[in-house]
């Protein structure tokens, strides 16, 4: 099963209570997880300020979500991340090329 390696950046409301904030980070790992990818983790980077206002807001809390899956799975979550209106911006890069999974479903190695 060929899988690639992504990074998607979210921006979370900053008004957001902490428990809000790890609904919508579960919510981004079950629908990773819905999808078969593979959530490697999600990197907690805090409260910061923005570039620009981004729906009236000066200030964001950031979070990198690290995860493999197939190319689908990008405009699956980048869909669900839109109708959420709690993510205030997102983006998403890849990573890496293909990668293989072993029979734990753990990336093994890189592919190329």
């Amino acid at each position: 099963m060929g899988l690639q390696e992504y990074e998607t950046v979210i921006v979370v409301d900053p008004d957001l209570s902490e428990e809000q904030k790890e609904e919508v980070f579960a919510k981004m790992e079950n629908i990773i997880k819905q999808y078969s990818g593979i959530l490697k983790e999600i990197e907690k980077w805090g409260l910061r300020n923005l570039a620009f206002k981004a729906n009236h807001k000066q200030k964001g809390y950031y979070a990198l979500l690290r995860y493999y899956g197939k190319s689908d799975i990008v405009e699956k979550l980048e869909r669900n991340i839109r109708m959420n209106d709690k993510i205030i911006r997102f983006l998403t890069i890849k990573v890496s090329p293909k990668v293989s999974t072993g029979s734990s479903g753990e990336p093994l190695a890189e592919v190329g």
